[in-house]
């Protein structure tokens, strides 16, 4: 696959852990690469079964078009893997607010008892 993978410096979570995941990046000549290698491959393969079978071009388009779906099918899955770290990386930023808030309104609902409980003796 060549697709580039980087690794993100270790971030502190709101717990105090870090986490060192690898974060993968769609890059538009990796498509491209998929697209142009997957057509000529398949389509190289169909030509020499062509000249193997003593057919006039019968395979060669065949091996295109499956080189040409299997390059859109790996374009795919690769967006989709894409897809799925944006969307737990934006769960795991509303969860940080969320404790966050949480923890604030806490604070406020003891500084009110601690007002309230000497004004009461």
């Amino acid at each position: 696959m060549s697709s580039t993978q980087k690794p993100n410096p270790p971030r502190k979570s709101g717990k105090g852990e870090s986490t060192g995941k690898r974060e993968k990046k769609v890059d538009p000549y990796s498509i491209t690469g998929y697209l142009l290698s997957g057509m000529v491959l398949y389509g190289g393969l169909g030509w020499l079964i062509d000249k193997w079978a003593g057919t006039s071009t019968v395979f060669a388009p065949i091996g295109v078009v499956f080189g040409l779906a299997a390059a859109l099918f790996l374009t795919f899955r690769q967006l989709s893997v894409l897809e799925r770290q944006e969307r737990e990386e934006l769960l795991r930023k509303r969860r940080e607010l969320a404790d966050q808030a949480a923890d604030a309104l806490q604070a406020r609902q003891q500084d009110s008892q601690d007002q309230h409980d000497p004004q009461h003796r």
